[in-house]
């Protein structure tokens, strides 16, 4: 079991100390000088002050104006010896040496729980040829209070209007500066303090937590042929007047499965014939069926081994029968590979560009991506290394619901079918899945925010942060009594932060 030793009552070792010794940043000169005693101290007691009035011609007396108190001066008579010479030299050295500090914190014995801040300024003659003299030193005490050594902490709490505040008390007589800790509990973007002697203010005001942005989110994956024709729903909306007639098919090459027309029901007509198909978009994560903002992407593999072969890939997003956007991709002449691709936007052509079909063209086996993509009234068309794009202001809100693939080939003995015109993969991506995104706060949840009221400064974390002060901020300070502090911080910062208020009560 130990025994509690208030450290404040333990004297030191030294015999020579009187009623008004005293400690200088913590240690007393008779345990640092050997011979060295205090006999006593003037200058603490009763300070004048200094009176401001204004003289006006005609009047009895003056006008007051106002007091001031100035500097105070503290003379300390003490008593200095030694058994040698040297020994006196040796301790006068010492009592230099541990005078020559600045804004010296000074606690007298005769009242430990307070202390004065003064700098050495001036001393008294010493007389000449002895080894035990009686002299002074005067500390210069540019603020004349001395202060309370047990800083005060006031701890703030909701009151009954949800308000959280705090009640400083202050013992003392004079006003003394606040200084504040803060430590969130959440995140936080402003922080407030008011009394009726001033306000303060840091952060923002306005700063929030969350704002509503918008995500991409995959709906629609397709990695193969026979996962798009598991997909595909007979039918479709569709630019040119196909006659949707024959039948898909799942043909494997090297491995992979491409979606294709049936060789064996490529259907029959005078112009465009083939099968076509559509597959619903489903609905994002918030439940929302449709994207205004999206990209829709294609592997597609269109090539011909022979001059005179001739067919068609059709790639629409619509809103159900509406048409949005679309590529077609085709080849309808015979005796050359110059085929097309056609960009529209509802049913107007937007642009169409020429190339060879063959195998070095861009939508041969190895490349034949492509992509569809809306924000806004803003379209992008891109494939291989070309993109394109347009604007189409009537077309800025629609959303996209449906794909739709259309695979054909036109009539004509003189046509042979293309050999590939097919379709790999397929994918949807929206962009416009709405969500609440965490704004990161100013003050994160376990950030300490510091303000010296007697600096007048913000420390967030230990660190200078004076950008946060929002200009007309006055710290203010806590006159003797009592002083109602209230406390604000963002309405999203729950729970609340914790905040205590802290003083050393000043004395004249």
């Amino acid at each position: 079991m130990y025994n509690f030793i208030d450290t404040t009552q333990v004297q030191p070792a030294s015999s020579n100390l009187g009623a008004e010794s005293f400690k200088i940043n913590g240690e007393y000169l008779e345990n640092l000088v050997p011979g060295y005693q205090t006999l006593n101290v003037t200058g603490r007691e009763l300070l004048g002050s200094e009176i401001d009035t204004l003289s006006i011609a005609g009047i009895n007396g003056e006008e007051y104006i106002g007091n001031r108190y100035p500097a105070r001066e503290i003379t300390v008579k003490y008593k200095l010896e030694a058994k040698t010479c040297g020994g006196f030299r040796d301790a006068f050295n010492k009592l230099s040496a541990a005078l020559n500090v600045e804004e010296a914190k000074l606690v007298f014995d005769d009242e430990p729980d307070k202390y004065f801040v003064g700098t050495r300024s001036d001393v008294g003659d010493v007389p000449e040829g002895k080894n035990a003299i009686v002299s002074t030193f005067i500390f210069y005490c540019s603020d004349p209070f001395k202060y309370s050594a047990t800083e005060k902490e006031f701890i703030a709490t909701i009151n009954d209007d949800g308000i959280m505040e705090t009640t400083i008390v202050n013992n003392g007589t004079e006003s003394v500066p606040i200084s504040y800790e803060i430590t969130h509990n959440h995140e936080n973007g402003y922080i407030g303090i008011v009394s009726e002697y001033g306000a303060m203010q840091f952060g923002q005001i306005s700063e929030r937590d969350e704002e509503v942005k918008q995500k991409s989110e995959v709906l629609l994956n397709y990695a193969n042929g026979q996962e798009i024709y598991n997909a595909l729903t007979k039918g479709g909306a569709f630019i040119s007047p196909y006659l949707n007639n024959g039948a898909f098919r799942v043909n494997t090459v090297d491995n992979v499965k491409y979606l294709e027309i049936d060789s064996n029901n490529v259907g029959s007509g005078s112009y465009w014939h083939g099968a076509g198909g559509y597959k619903k978009i489903p609905a994002d994560t918030n439940g929302h069926v449709g994207a205004k903002n999206f990209k829709a992407s294609a592997k597609v593999w269109f090539q011909g081994t022979a001059a005179r072969q001739q067919g068609a890939i059709d790639f629409c997003i619509s809103n159900g029968s509406d048409i949005i956007a679309s590529f077609q991709i085709w080849d309808g002449q015979t005796g050359t590979h110059q085929s097309y691709v056609d960009m529209f936007i509802g049913k107007t052509l937007k642009k169409r560009y020429a190339y060879n079909a063959d195998a070095s063209g861009w939508s041969s086996r190895n490349d034949g991506q492509i992509y569809i993509q809306k924000s806004g009234e803003l379209f992008t068309f891109g494939f291989g290394t070309e993109r394109y794009q347009f604007r189409e202001p009537s077309m800025k809100d629609v959303e996209a619901d449906q794909i739709n693939v259309f695979l054909s080939l036109a009539s004509g003995d003189t046509y042979w079918q293309m050999t590939w015109a097919c379709v790999e993969k397929i994918s949807f991506r929206t962009d416009s899945v709405d969500y609440n995104y965490d704004i990161p706060n100013r003050y994160p949840s376990g950030t300490i925010v510091a303000i010296n009221g007697e600096e007048g400064r913000i420390y967030v974390d230990g660190v200078p942060h004076m950008e946060d002060e929002i200009t007309g901020t006055q710290y203010f300070l806590a006159p003797p009594g009592e002083t109602t502090v209230q406390f604000t911080y963002s309405d999203f910062s729950e729970p609340a932060p914790t905040i205590k208020a802290r003083i050393s009560e000043a004395y004249l």
